[in-house]
C-alpha cells in the first residue's frame, strides 16, 4: 500500500498566538493556523500533547493529570456560553491580558488566572440564565455518554484543589471511594465537579469545531500519546491496579545532556509509573482503547510518544523527586539503598536471543491492540534513543513509521543514508522539541570547526585542552560534511555558518526523500532561533516559547511562500 507523501510543521498549540488571545494559544488560533496550512501545502499540523495540566509554573505536556481529559487553558473565551455578557461590558471585548517583560512566553499562573476568572463567572451564568436551557441540557446529555473516567477526572481535581496539591499519596484520604464519599457530602465541591466536567464539554465542543476546519482544509492534525503517564494523575489514583509504582520510567543515559549532570549520568528519570501489562490484558485493553479513541475523535494521526517502552522500557527504583540523592552513587552504592534493585530495562534486557524474542513478541502484540483501538488511524513511532535491531522492522510490518534524524543515520562506511533510500514508511525531520532548531546546532558546530582551528595554532593552550578542541571540531566537521553530503553540497560548501543558502539545501533534501512525511518545528520554518524543551530539566523557558506572529501575518512571510514552493517541487502537495 502506497502511503500519501506530506509535509508537516511542529506547531503546538501554547506557541501559536492571535489578536486577543489572553496570553497563549488558543483553538481559534489553531484553526487559523489549520487555514494557514491548507494553502500553503501543508498536509499535516503536529501537535504536543493537550490534556489537562497541573497547575505548575510551566507544566510539561508530556505530565498530564489525565490521559483523556483536555486542557482548559486552549479555550477560546469568547466562544464560551456565558462570556457574552462579560464581553458586552467591553467596547472591544475582554480586556486584554497584559504580560510585562515577556510577551514571547507564556506566563501560565498569569493566564490561568485570567482564564479561570472569566470562566467561573460564566459558568454562574450558564447553570442560572434560563437561555442556556437547552445547552444545560445537551451538556447533561453528554456527561451521561462519557462514564466513569469523567467522573474519576473531576473528583481528583476538586481533591488536587481541596488538600492542595495533586500528590495523591501525600493526601490524608488515599482510599477512592472514601474521598468520593467526602466530595459527595459536599455542596461546594458537587458544585466544583460540576464545574470541572463543564469545563471538559467546551473543550469537546471546540476541539469538534477545530476538527471539522482541518477536514474542510484537508488537513490532518497529529496527537501525540506519552508513553507514561504521570503518577499524579486521575488514571494513576483510581486505577492504580493498572500501574506498577514500583518503578519509575525513563530512558538510559546516553552522553549527550550536558545540561543536566544526572541525565548524563543516569538517564532520563521522568516519574512515570509501569504498566501492568497482564493487568490490562484482562479487561482488554480498555485503558488503552479509551485512550485512543479520545483521541480519534480530534485527530486523524498520532504520535506514539517513545514507542521502544512497549517493547521494554527503562526504569530506576526511585522516583524523580530523589535524584539528587542517588547522582553522586556509583551503581553499587545506589542498588543497595534501592534493596539490591538497579536501574534497567524491564521487563527485561536485551542480553540475549531470548530476551530480545520476547521484547519484539510483547512490543508487536501490544501494539497490534493500540492500532485496533481506533484502525484507520496514521501512526507514527518515536522509535530514538538506544534502538534494538528488532524494532524498526516490527514498526515497518505493523505500518508505523519509525523516525529518520538525517544527521543520525549513518551507515557502517560512516557515510550519511541518502534520503531517497529511506523506508517510506518513516518521518523525517532534523529535530523533535527535546532538541534545538537545526540552524542553533548548525552553527554551534561550526564554533566548535572555528575554535579548532584557533587552537592549532595556539601556542599558550595546555596539550589537553588543545587535543579536547581538535577532537571536538573533527567530529562537527564530521557532522556539517555528512549533512552537506545528504543535500549535495560539497564539503567546502557545508563548513560555513548558517544561511539561505544551508537552509534551503538542508530542507530541499529533506522534503525530498522517500518519507511518507517529513516535518519542520515552527522555529526552524520562520528562522526562530528558540528550543521549546531541555531533558532533564524543569522551569526557565521550557514549554513557554511564543510566535511573535499570527497565521495571518505569516501568510505574507517569505518562508510561507518558500515551503509551499519546496514542498510543490518534492510532490508533497
Amino acid at each position: 500500500m502506497l502511503m500519501r507523501r506530506m509535509t508537516g510543521v511542529l506547531m503546538p498549540v501554547f506557541s501559536l498566538r492571535r489578536e486577543g488571545d489572553a496570553g497563549i494559544g488558543d483553538l481559534i488560533a489553531l484553526e487559523e493556523w489549520i487555514r494557514w496550512a491548507g494553502s500553503h501545502g501543508v498536509g499535516f499540523l503536529q501537535l504536543l500533547p493537550v490534556n489537562a495540566l497541573s497547575e505548575d509554573d510551566a507544566p510539561s505536556p508530556y505530565s498530564a493529570i489525565s490521559s483523556v481529559a483536555l486542557e482548559p487553558l486552549y479555550l477560546s473565551l469568547e466562544r464560551v456560553p456565558g462570556i457574552e455578557s462579560e464581553r458586552a461590558a467591553y467596547d472591544d471585548g475582554l480586556p486584554p491580558l497584559q504580560m510585562p517583560g515577556g510577551p514571547q512566553l507564556v506566563d501560565y499562573a498569569r493566564v490561568r488566572n485570567y482564564k479561570r476568572y472569566y470562566l467561573n463567572r460564566a459558568f454562574n451564568r450558564f447553570e442560572e440564565d434560563a437561555e442556556f436551557a437547552a445547552l444545560r441540557e445537551e451538556f447533561a446529555g453528554w456527561v451521561t455518554e462519557q462514564g466513569a473516567w469523567l467522573e474519576d477526572f473531576a473528583d481528583f481535581c476538586v481533591l488536587s484543589l481541596t488538600y492542595g496539591s495533586t500528590a495523591w499519596w501525600l493526601w490524608p484520604v488515599q482510599e477512592p471511594v472514601a474521598a468520593r464519599a467526602l466530595l459527595n457530602a459536599s455542596a461546594s465541591a458537587m458544585r466544583q465537579k460540576r464545574y470541572r466536567k463543564w469545563l471538559q464539554w467546551l473543550c469537546a465542543r471546540e476541539w469538534a469545531l477545530v476538527r471539522r476546519v482541518a477536514d474542510e482544509c484537508g488537513v490532518l492534525l497529529m496527537g501525540d500519546v506519552p508513553i507514561g503517564v504521570s503518577v499524579a494523575s486521575a488514571d494513576v489514583y483510581f486505577e492504580r491496579h493498572l500501574f506498577d509504582m514500583s518503578w519509575s520510567g525513563g530512558a538510559p543515559a546516553e552522553g549527550n545532556f550536558a545540561e543536566d549532570p544526572f541525565t548524563a549520568k543516569w538517564g532520563q528519570n521522568w516519574g512515570i509509573p509501569l504498566y501492568r501489562w497482564d493487568v490490562m490484558e484482562r479487561d482488554g485493553f480498555a485503558w488503552w482503547n479509551r485512550r485512543v479513541r479520545k483521541l480519534a475523535e480530534i485527530f486523524g494521526m498520532y504520535r506514539i510518544d517513545h514507542v521502544l517502552g512497549f517493547y521494554r522500557i527503562y526504569a530506576f527504583p526511585w522516583m524523580p523527586d530523589r535524584n539528587p540523592e542517588f547522582l553522586p552513587l556509583s551503581e553499587d552504592e545506589a542498588a543497595e539503598r534501592c534493596g539490591g534493585r538497579r536501574p534497567g530495562f524491564r521487563p527485561r534486557p536485551d542480553w540475549t536471543p531470548e530476551d530480545r524474542r520476547a521484547n519484539l513478541m510483547q512490543g508487536d502484540y501490544l501494539l497490534r491492540k493500540l492500532l485496533q483501538a481506533a484502525p484507520g488511524m496514521k501512526v507514527i513511532g518515536e522509535d530514538l534513543g538506544c534502538v534494538p535491531d528488532y524494532v524498526r522492522p516490527d514498526l515497518s510490518r505493523l505500518r508505523i513509521a519509525g523516525f529518520k534524524i538525517p544527521h543520525w543515520e549513518i551507515d557502517s562506511q560512516q557515510k550519511i543514508v541518502k534520503g531517497n533510500t529511506y523506508n517510506p514508511c518513516s518521518f523525517a525531520t532534523y529535530a523533535t522539541h527535546d532538541f534545538p532548531p537545526i540552524c542553533n546546532d548548525w552553527n554551534e558546530w561550526y564554533a566548535h570547526v572555528q575554535a579548532a582551528k584557533a587552537a592549532a595554532t595556539d601556542s599558550s593552550l595546555l596539550p589537553a585542552k588543545r587535543r579536547e578542541l581538535l577532537r571536538t571540531g573533527q567530529d562537527c566537521a564530521r557532522v556539517l560534511t555528512w549533512l552537506g553530503d545528504y543535500a549535495g553540497l560539497s564539503p567546502e560548501q557545508s563548513i560555513v555558518p548558517w544561511g539561505e543558502d544551508i537552509k534551503n539545501a538542508l530542507f530541499r533534501a529533506l522534503l525530498e526523500c522517500r518519507s511518507a512525511y517529513a516535518a519542520l518545528m515552527w522555529t526552524e520554518l520562520f528562522d526562530v532561533p528558540v528550543r521549546l524543551n531541555i531533558p532533564g530539566t524543569e522551569g526557565g523557558e521550557n514549554w513557554r516559547p511564543r510566535m511573535s506572529f499570527t497565521a495571518a501575518e505569516a501568510a505574507d512571510m517569505p518562508q510561507s511562500r518558500w515551503l509551499y514552493e519546496l514542498s510543490s517541487a518534492a510532490g508533497r502537495l
